[in-house]
């Protein structure tokens, strides 16, 4: 029974550890992207003088879309982390409440989510977080408690995969902004 205990103790360390992690990267994101934005658009001036378009302009504005997504995606994936950790939070609720009374949920097979599928359940969340959280008054309904523990796990797992998908997503634009905005320097 120790080793049991030993082992969540240390799932719980490095789960923490990852969760700050994650929130660390965004939040370096987030401001690297708005401080190049602020920093470029100072210096626009100095980017275009003349009506006709050439490479360095477009180089500009390429690098200041690429930032814009980074932060969107950054906001994005801060909406869906929060969202996360309330359906996870529930989810933990609900099977304590459960153990109390010595009931047992069946732990069903969850389906794997594609990026743009998990964007959506995030909207839906979103728009409609209590038609996801399970209440004292649904633990009674043998058939209610099993489909909204179910449906609550694979929304979570859902907004599980959105955000680590957000995360690349971020970093990628974010790491494109940065070479974009280093050949503006270079051409200047």
């Amino acid at each position: 029974m120790d080793s049991i205990q030993e082992y969540q103790e240390r799932y719980r360390f490095w789960t923490d550890k990852r969760i700050s992690q994650l929130s660390f990267h965004n939040n370096l994101m987030l401001t690297l992207g708005i401080a190049l934005i602020a920093y470029f658009w100072a210096e626009r001036d100095s980017v275009y003088t003349e009506i006709i378009i050439d490479w360095k302009v477009f180089l500009f504005f390429a690098g200041i879309l690429s930032v814009g997504v980074s932060i969107f995606s950054g906001f994005l994936l801060s909406l869906s982390r929060l969202y996360d950790l309330r359906l996870t939070s529930n989810i933990v609720l609900t099977r304590k409440r459960l153990i109390k009374k010595g009931i047992k949920l069946k732990e069903e097979r969850l389906s794997q989510t594609k990026f743009w599928r998990s964007i959506k359940s995030l909207c839906g969340v979103w728009r409609k977080y209590q038609n996801y959280e399970i209440t004292k008054g649904d633990l009674d309904d043998h058939d209610c408690r099993q489909d909204k523990f179910t449906k609550i796990r694979q929304k979570s797992n859902d907004l599980g995969r959105s955000t680590w998908g957000l995360l690349t997503c971020q970093t990628i634009c974010m790491f494109v902004a940065v070479v974009l905005f280093i050949f503006v320097l270079i051409v200047k």
